[in-house]
C-alpha cells in the first residue's frame, strides 16, 4: 500500500489528466451555457426589463375629482414606495423573504433548507425569493407573461435567471415597490392601493398597523384569507406574520400582541372608499370611454393608467336623473301605460327579459353657456337595458324647438318682435302637393304679433314666415348653430320635420344667451399620463355666429315663452329665474321636447317611446319635458342671484300698439314697451286708434292674454 503512494506517476500521465479535465471543464462550461441560453431565449432582455411597468386602470374623473369611473383589465393603481406604509413593507419583507435585502436575488441557505425540508417532510415551503415572485408575475402590456405557471424545473431555473436580471436592472426598493404593486391580494385587487381600497375602503397610505399585516398576510393564499369570507382565517394568518417581525425584530412582543389584539373594519365586498357606481352617469362615461379609446387604443384606455379629467358636474348629474326618473315615474301612473319601468323590472327579476325596451324614456343634456362643456347627460332610463344613448345618438322629430331658428331668420329678413302675423287657415304649395298646417288646437287667432306667434308656438304662422323667405336661409341658419344633422329642404321643416339629436339642438341654442358664439360640446377637459404628464388639454372651439344684439333679441323673445307662453308651468315646479327657451311636441305626441336657458346654463330635455308611438293627448312637451328641466333648473340655480340677459349696444326700445304693430298713441288699448335692433323699428304711429303717440314715461303694460289654449 505504502508502494502505491509513492509510486512515481509519470509526466505523459499528468498531462493526459490535465488535457481530460480541461476538456470536461470546457464541456461543463459549454453546456452550462448551452442550457443558459436555451433558458434565457424567449426571456426579455435588460432593456426590455427597464420597463416592467404592469397594466393600470384609467381614472375617470369628475370636474370637481371625483372619481366616476374605472377601467382596466387588473384592478391595479401604482403607487411610489415612500407612500406605502413603512409597517406594511416590514411585513412584507419578514414573511416572504426575510434575507431580501442580504441576497442577489437568489437565497442560496434558504434554498438548501426548503431542500431539505422537502425531502424530510410532507411539508413544501416555498424558496422564492420577493425577486423570483416578481420575475414569476412579470407580464407584457398586452397580458403576455415571460414565464408560464407551470411547476416545473425548467420554469424554475428561468425564474432564477430573471431574478439575476432584475436584481442586475434595478434596486433593492425598486423591486419592492414594482413587486407591492404587482401581487394579487385576492377580491379582483392587485397591488396594494387596489386591495387597501376593496379591503378597507382607504388609500393605502392612511392603513394603520392592524391592517397593514392583515393586508401582507393575504400574499400567501389571497382567497383563502380573505377578510370577506375568512376573516377568522385573516385573523390568524396575521398572527403568523406579527412572528415573523418579532423574528425578524422588526417589532417587539409588546407591540406584536398590540397589533394583534386590534380589530380591522372591512367595508362591504364589492364597495371601494369612493364607490364607483356603474348605474350613475353611464351614458356619459359611455361617450368619454368611447373618445379615450378612439384617441389612444384599447391599450390606453386599459393598460396605461391615464387620469382622465371629464366636465360632469356629479351634482348637476344626480339632479338630473332624479328629477327625470321621478316625472317619468308619475306620466307612467298617470296614463296607465301598458308597460312601465318598475313591470319591466320585475319581469327581468323573474327571468323573462322582454324583447324590447317599451316603458317610458327621457334624455337630458347640461351644457355651460360659455364653454360648450357638457356638465350632465341623460342618455336614457336605465343603461342596463339599452345601451343606446338618446341624448347623442337618437335622431327624433324635433317639432317646435325647431322653431327658434324660423324665427331667427325672420328677424334677419326684417320682421321684428313686433311684427303682425296673420293667424287664419293658408294651403301651401309645397312644389310637391298642397300643405295646410293646423295649430294646436285647431284654432285661430287671426293678427298676432310675432313675439306672441313663438311664445305661444303658433303653427300656422310660422309656416308663413317660412313660406315667405324660403327654406334656404333657414337651413344656412341651422348649419351655422351646429345642427348637423342632415334636415330636408322642405316647407314643413318649419315645424320639425327632419330629424336632430338632442345634444346638437342643445348646442344651437346655446348661442342665444352666448352674445351670438357657439361653443362646441365637450366631455373631457384634461389627459393626463399615470406619471403626470399632460397628454391632452381641451381647447374652447367657438364660433361667431350671430351680431349680439340679434342673439339678445331672440333671448328676449323665447323669455316670453316661460313668462307668458307655452312654459309659463315652468314656475309650478319652482324656477322662476329669468331664462329663456322652447317647448316641442312632435304628431300624435311621439316627442315631446323643452330646451331652455339662462345666461350661464343651457339643458334640453326629450321624452318619448323607443319605437315612435303616441304618449297620449298630454304628450306634449309642455307636460311631459318642461317638469324634468324645471325641476333640474330650479336646484341647479338654488341660492343664486338671478342673472339678466345683458344687454349688447344696438337695442332700442319703443312702445308699441299690440294690435297694429305700429308706435302707441294714448288710444291704444293693449301696448308694451317692445325691443328692437337700432336699424330696424316701427316709424309710424298706430293707425287703427289714432291719436298722439303716448308718452313712454307714463307706459303701463298691458298683457291681456288673447288666447287661453293649453301650451305645447
Amino acid at each position: 500500500m505504502n508502494g502505491f503512494w509513492n509510486r512515481e506517476i509519470p509526466p505523459r500521465l499528468l498531462r493526459r489528466a490535465a488535457v481530460a479535465a480541461l476538456l470536461l471543464g470546457v464541456l461543463f462550461a459549454g453546456g452550462g451555457l448551452w442550457v443558459v441560453r436555451e433558458l434565457a431565449r424567449d426571456l426579455p432582455s435588460p432593456s426590455v426589463l427597464l420597463d416592467t411597468t404592469p397594466p393600470r386602470k384609467t381614472l375617470v374623473f369628475a370636474a370637481n375629482g371625483d372619481t366616476i369611473r374605472e377601467y382596466f383589465l387588473q384592478n391595479r393603481t401604482i403607487v411610489p414606495l415612500e407612500r406605502i406604509p413603512a409597517r406594511l413593507r416590514q411585513a412584507v419583507v419578514a414573511t416572504e423573504d426575510r434575507r431580501f435585502y442580504r441576497h442577489y436575488g437568489l437565497d442560496p441557505r434558504r434554498l438548501v433548507k426548503v431542500i431539505l425540508v422537502n425531502l424530510t417532510s410532507r411539508s413544501r415551503p416555498g424558496a422564492s425569493t420577493i425577486t423570483m415572485q416578481l420575475a414569476r408575475n412579470l407580464t407584457r402590456k398586452r397580458g403576455q407573461r415571460y414565464l408560464t405557471s407551470e411547476k416545473t424545473i425548467r420554469r424554475k431555473l428561468k425564474e432564477m435567471l430573471l431574478a439575476l436580471q432584475l436584481e442586475q436592472t434595478y434596486s433593492k426598493d425598486e423591486i419592492l415597490e414594482m413587486y407591492l404593486n404587482q401581487i394579487y391580494l385576492g377580491g379582483g385587487a392587485y397591488g396594494v392601493e387596489a386591495a387597501s381600497r376593496t379591503y378597507f375602503g382607504k388609500d393605502v397610505w392612511d392603513l394603520d398597523d392592524a391592517e397593514a399585516t392583515l393586508l401582507a398576510g393575504l400574499i400567501q393564499l389571497p382567497e383563502a384569507y380573505s377578510p370577506f369570507r375568512h376573516l377568522d382565517r385573516a385573523y390568524r394568518r396575521r398572527k403568523a406574520v406579527l412572528a415573523s417581525m418579532v423574528a425578524v425584530g422588526y417589532l417587539t412582543p409588546e407591540q406584536a400582541r398590540a397589533i394583534d389584539r386590534q380589530p380591522v373594519r372591512v367595508v362591504a365586498p364589492g364597495k371601494k372608499g369612493e364607490t364607483v357606481d356603474a348605474g350613475f352617469a353611464a351614458y356619459f362615461a359611455e361617450e368619454v370611454r368611447r373618445w379615450v379609446e378612439e384617441r389612444y387604443g384599447y391599450d390606453g384606455l386599459y393598460n396605461d393608467g391615464l387620469q382622465i379629467t371629464t366636465t360632469l358636474v356629479p351634482d348637476y348629474q344626480r339632479w338630473l336623473e332624479e328629477a327625470s326618473e321621478r316625472h317619468l315615474e308619475r306620466m307612467e301612473a298617470e296614463n296607465h301605460y301598458p308597460m312601465t319601468k318598475a313591470r319591466y323590472d320585475s319581469l327581468m327579476a323573474a327571468g323573462h327579459r322582454p324583447e324590447k325596451v317599451e316603458y317610458l324614456l327621457s334624455a337630458s343634456v347640461v351644457l355651460d353657456v360659455r364653454t360648450g362643456a357638457v356638465l350632465a347627460l341623460v342618455g336614457g332610463r336605465d343603461y342596463r337595458d339599452s345601451q343606446f344613448d338618446l341624448a347623442t345618438q337618437a335622431q327624433r322629430q324635433p317639432g317646435s324647438i325647431f322653431k327658434p331658428v324660423i324665427y331667427l331668420t325672420a328677424l334677419q329678413h326684417g320682421y321684428t318682435a313686433c311684427s303682425i302675423l296673420m293667424d287664419t287657415p293658408v294651403v301651401i304649395e309645397t312644389g310637391g302637393g298642397l300643405w295646410r298646417p293646423r295649430n294646436f288646437n285647431n284654432r285661430f287667432m287671426g293678427p298676432i304679433t310675432l313675439r306672441y306667434g313663438l311664445s305661444h308656438s303658433k303653427n300656422v304662422v310660422t309656416a308663413k314666415l317660412i313660406n315667405d323667405f324660403g327654406v334656404a336661409p333657414v337651413l344656412e341658419n341651422a348649419r351655422r348653430l351646429g345642427i348637423t344633422s342632415n334636415l330636408p329642404p322642405v316647407k314643413s321643416l318649419a315645424l320639425g320635420a327632419g330629424e336632430v339629436n338632442l345634444l346638437e339642438m342643445v348646442s344651437a341654442y346655446s348661442t342665444f344667451p352666448n352674445h351670438g358664439v357657439r361653443a362646441e360640446p365637450y366631455f373631457v377637459s384634461r389627459v393626463e399620463s399615470a406619471d403626470g404628464h399632460i397628454l391632452y388639454e381641451s381647447r374652447l372651439q367657438q364660433h361667431e355666429v350671430l351680431d349680439p344684439a340679434t342673439a339678445w333679441l331672440m333671448c328676449d323673445l323665447m323669455h316670453s315663452t316661460l313668462t307668458e307662453g307655452t312654459a309659463r308651468s315652468a314656475v309650478r315646479y319652482g324656477f322662476r329665474k329669468t331664462a329663456g327657451g322652447k317647448t316641442g311636441t312632435y304628431n300624435e305626441y311621439t316627442d315631446a321636447w323643452f330646451i331652455g336657458y339662462t345666461p350661464s346654463l343651457v339643458a334640453g330635455v326629450w321624452v318619448g317611446f323607443d319605437q315612435k308611438v303616441s304618449m297620449g293627448r298630454r304628450g306634449t312637451g309642455a307636460h311631459m319635458a318642461l317638469p324634468i328641466w324645471a325641476t333640474f333648473m330650479a336646484r341647479a340655480t338654488d341660492g343664486q342671484p338671478d342673472e339678466p340677459f345683458v344687454r349688447p349696444p344696438g337695442i332700442v326700445e319703443k312702445l308699441i300698439c299690440l294690435r297694429s304693430g305700429k308706435l302707441a298713441t294714448a288710444r291704444c288699448d293693449s301696448t308694451r314697451q317692445e325691443v328692437f335692433l337700432a336699424d330696424n323699428f316701427p316709424q309710424e304711429p298706430c293707425d287703427l286708434h289714432g291719436g298722439p303717440l303716448q308718452d313712454l314715461d307714463g307706459y303701463r303694460k298691458d298683457f291681456r292674454s288673447l288666447d287661453r289654449d293649453p301650451g305645447r
